[in-house]
This record gives structure tokens, sequence and C-alpha cells, in this order.
């Protein structure tokens, strides 16, 4: 590949049709499929994980203990008993918590919420361990909020809601998120694994933080759109989706929380991956707003509602 690597990929489902990568199929949560995917390799960046269950997401933490924790530690000790010098972690901003004040750097102490975020802060204690049991060298590379084409995620939601008019906007847009391009995170990973490594960094990994106005404005002149001026004061909505949440309603069921997460800082510090590695996202968020929206629009008729 264009980084000077072999690839050998692996998933659960059929071959990717990618030129020049290798393809094991096989299953994380079933250790004994893991054994022929790992047989050379020297550096794994393990990418694989379970994420963005809207719906019952609180009825799911097993599911999410078995696919992200268990799952990491099953690919982790089968890469460690096959030589593998370096494992590379896509794990998640989230292991920190909701965000309260100042801006949350590689010490701030983990406080998980939720079955995803405490998934992946598990796995992190987890592969220390494997890390520290078998020498092999261990990078946890905490990304923010991904998003671009093929994004599932809030982003993705996002532009869907603002496609069919049904955005209102919920305070003034002034809090800041943070964003990462698909393209940047994949560029964090091969940077890790070009690079020589000993024992276990935690590195943030995100964009320069953005508004909400901001990404507002880059989907609407995306699509061509731009939202209605209804407007609700952040204390109306709070209010009122906590009231709603409570409904017996499957839909109405995480309301509470998508309102606080809008409305929420979003900030990480950056600095130590930049000052170790000299790494900086390429992408701004308009141009990478602008992908996420052409791809929506070739592959709408098929996308979830």
């Amino acid at each position: 590949m264009d980084a000077g690597f072999t690839i050998c990929a692996t998933d659960i489902g059929d071959k990717p049709a990618i030129q020049g990568v290798l393809y094991q199929k096989a299953d994380i949560t079933r250790p004994e499929e893991l054994k022929d995917t790992v047989g050379s390799v020297t550096t794994v960046i393990h990418a694989a994980g379970l994420a963005h269950i809207f719906k019952d997401i609180h009825k799911n933490h097993e599911l999410f203990r078995q696919i992200n924790e268990m799952g990491a530690a099953n690919v982790a000790l089968a890469a460690a008993e096959k030589g593998a010098r370096h494992f590379i972690l896509a794990s998640s901003v989230s292991v920190y918590g909701p965000f309260t004040h100042g801006l949350y750097a590689e010490d701030t102490p983990c406080q998980p919420v939720g079955p995803y975020a405490t998934s992946k802060c598990n796995a992190e204690q987890r592969l220390k361990e494997i890390a520290i049991k078998t020498g092999m060298a261990l990078t946890i590379l905490r990304l923010a909020t991904l998003y671009g084409e093929g994004d599932p995620g809030n982003v993705g939601r996002l532009i869907r809601t603002m496609d069919r008019g049904w955005f209102v906007w919920i305070g003034d847009g002034s809090n800041r998120k943070s964003l990462l391009y698909k393209g940047d995170a994949a560029r964090a990973c091969v940077t890790m694994a070009s690079s020589p490594a000993t024992g276990t960094q935690i590195y943030n990994v995100s964009a320069p933080p953005c508004t909400m106005r901001e990404i507002v404005d880059g989907i609407a002149d995306a699509l061509g759109k731009r939202p209605l001026p209804l407007r609700m004061p952040g204390s109306l909505a709070l209010a009122l989706s906590r009231n709603l949440s409570k409904l017996p309603s499957r839909r109405l069921a995480g309301i509470h929380q998508t309102v606080q997460k809008w409305m929420v800082e979003d900030v990480y510090d950056t600095s130590l991956f930049e000052r170790d590695y000299g790494f900086c996202s390429q992408i701004g968020i308009r141009e990478g707003l602008r992908r996420e929206v052409e791809w929506y629009r070739n592959c709408r008729k098929s996308l979830p509602s």
C-alpha cells in the first residue's frame, strides 16, 4: 500500500473489494478464529467495535462488553502470542465521560457513562494489562467523534434531519465540538504503525474544535438548504426532553441524552500527539462535511430513517 505496508484485514463479513489487501474472515468474540489472522503480523490496528446503537442502548450492555471489551482483548492476546510487536487500539474520547469544563487531556481521569463508553474504557484497561504481561507495545488512540462518507453516527443523523426539514435550533450554536474526519483517523493509525513504539502510550486525536454553528452552516451549504429559523432556548429543550424521555416510547427514550450532547462543550487537548509525532488533521470541517453530504446524496435511498 502507499505507506509501504503489507496489509491483512479481518472482519466478520465477506472479503472487501480492496486491491492489494489480504483478508481473513474472523469473529473477534471467538478466540479460536483469530489464530490464523495474526500469524506473521508485526503491528495490529484494532478498529473493530460496536457503536451507534441508538435504540434500547441500555439493554445491550453485554453485547458492548463482548465486542468492544472482550473482542479487543481476544485480538491482543492472539497478537501477543504470535509475536506482534505493536498493538494500536482505536479507542474513544467517550472514556472521559460527560464533558464538564476545561480541556480534557490524556491524564484526565476517566469516568465513562453508558455501555459504549464503559466498554471502551474497560478495553483500554484490559489491553494495558496484556501489554505489561507480554511486553507488547501498546498505543491507545482516543479518537474524537468520527464523521465522513458512510458515517452511521451523530453527524450522519444530523445531515438526514436537516435534509428532511426536521431541524430545530437548540441554544445559540456557540458551544464547541471536537470532530475528526475518517481519513485523518486512518492517517493517525498509519502514523503510529510507521513509528517505533515501546511501553504504553495514550493520545487524544481530533481536528481543531468547531462550533455547532459552523457544523450546521457547513451541512446547510453542502445540502443547499437553510434550516428553518425556529429556535428553542436550551433550558426549555432540556426540560421538555427530560419529560419526553419518560414516556413509554422507544423513539423518545434517548431524546434527553441527545439534547444534552447537543448543548455541551466537547473539546480535547491533542497537543501531546502533535508534539510527539507532528500529527495535524488535514481535512477541515467544511470539506469533510461536503464529502459526507455528497456520499449521502448518492446513497440516501438505501439509508435508514
